[in-house]
């Protein structure tokens, strides 16, 4: 098994993750963009969001919108797309949640991603 290794700061850890498994989800720079938010707001925020059962709660969306500079109306499209990749799956209560799939695993200060290709 071949592995490949790269130091990142932490900071760019969200970041580096999505462009990582954007080879198989071909998302476009903004769907990556807020989808690496996301998943640094899920981390970060991780108490309130699971009160919530809503990543996408008023508060996220506010600082979406902040940190990506992108307007309501564009963020809707950008949702609209990773929920239609399966990337964010929708609650009972009519909210939407991080597929547990695409949540990266931290440990310590590594990250580890394992892709098997099947011929």
């Amino acid at each position: 098994m071949k592995t490949f290794h790269k130091k990142i700061s932490r900071k760019k850890l969200y970041k580096e993750y999505v462009n990582i498994l954007n080879g198989n989800l071909q998302l476009s720079f903004r769907e990556t963009e807020v989808f690496s938010v996301l998943l640094q707001l899920y981390v970060e925020w991780n108490s309130m969001i699971k009160t919530t059962n809503n990543i996408l709660s008023t508060d996220v969306r506010r600082e979406l919108m902040r940190e990506t500079r992108i307007k309501k109306t564009n963020l809707a499209r950008y949702i609209k797309g990773l929920s239609d990749k399966g990337i964010l799956l929708p609650t009972e209560n009519g909210g939407y949640m991080l597929n547990e799939l695409f949540i990266p695993d931290i440990q310590e200060d590594s990250c580890e991603v394992m892709f098997i290709l099947e011929m």
